[in-house]
């Protein structure tokens, strides 16, 4: 999912000109509803325990097919020869969801209750800019939990080795 999060967000950008190819280019990352932030310094989710940072991992792997398939949706009508990037995209959301059903199950192995999803809102921007910008985002809020999952994952192997 790692790589893969990577090329959908390389060919995001690409796909989607200037400003979003420019280097420079780094807006701030907003809050959505219902999908927790990665937290990108370590220091801020690595003392969470087990089954906090298991639960956020769920609740972003849940939520995100819902983003991926907004953002596919506008990308069909403002990209519509962009076939690669539109099946990165619909790949991108089956992986989620998929993770999402194995990481409820590491939980259910744990003695964890997840808990219940909340019923998502992607925003829906009018204007052409503001929905690239949205899925720059969301493309962005992507790749961060796959290495977020994965940095996850690697701690919970080293605590409770098979």
């Amino acid at each position: 999912m790692q790589r893969g999060s990577e090329q959908l967000f390389a060919k995001y950008v690409h796909q989607q000109g200037r400003p979003f190819e420019d280097d420079d280019f780094k807006p701030p990352v907003p809050v959505f509803p219902g999908l927790p932030s990665p937290a990108r310094a370590p220091e801020a989710w690595k003392d969470l325990s087990d089954a906090e940072r298991l639960q956020q991992n769920v609740t972003a792997f849940s939520s995100l097919p819902e983003f991926l398939q907004a953002v596919k949706r506008q990308q069909e009508t403002l990209n519509p020869l962009a076939s690669e990037l539109q099946r990165q995209i619909e790949t991108a959301s089956l992986q989620c969801r998929g993770l999402s059903g194995n990481l409820k199950a590491v939980m259910a192995a744990m003695d964890l209750v997840p808990e219940p999803a909340l019923p998502v809102e992607p925003p829906n921007p009018v204007d052409t800019f503001a929905k690239k910008l949205v899925g720059y985002y969301v493309c962005q809020l992507y790749q961060d939990w796959a290495n977020r999952s994965e940095e996850d994952l690697v701690l919970l192997a080293a605590k409770y080795p098979l």
